[in-house]
């Protein structure tokens, strides 16, 4: 009986490491490019770890959601949309997520005229658990 249930733990954990395999990572920070920036002002994490994902604090110019229009923010990661935020006018931040440990890329769109605001990417490290 022992040994059978060591196999199923043994089994489950081999499991659990392969699906979650270099997405599960310590102390993720996030560098999104604002030099110059008409939309983004600074983005920081929350949180020390994450699983697949990471929760970004995104503040916006004060202009950004009002005179620029940004409606919407996409987060396109390995050529695919990875999260969407919808924005209200005279709004000062967002929460989006970003993949853990690789790039991705923070597209701030006008929904109402159909154009992109600004691109910016964004570059996600963290330590590796597994």
């Amino acid at each position: 009986m022992a040994e059978r249930y060591r196999l199923r733990l043994l089994a489950a954990l081999v499991v659990v490491v392969s699906a979650s395999s270099g997405c599960l990572a310590l102390d993720p920070r996030v560098s999104l490019d604002t030099a110059d920036s008409a939309v983004f002002e600074s983005a920081s994490t929350s949180g020390s770890w994450a699983a697949g994902q990471v929760a970004t604090n995104v503040t916006f110019t004060s202009n950004a959601t009002t005179s620029a229009g940004v409606t919407r923010l996409n987060v396109i990661a390995d050529g695919q949309t990875f999260d969407t935020a919808v924005l209200d006018s005279g709004q000062s931040s967002a929460t989006i997520l970003l993949p853990t440990n690789g790039t991705a890329t923070v597209v701030a769109a006008n929904t109402v005229n159909g154009t992109t605001v600004e691109t910016r990417n964004a570059t996600i490290t963290g330590e590796s658990v597994v």
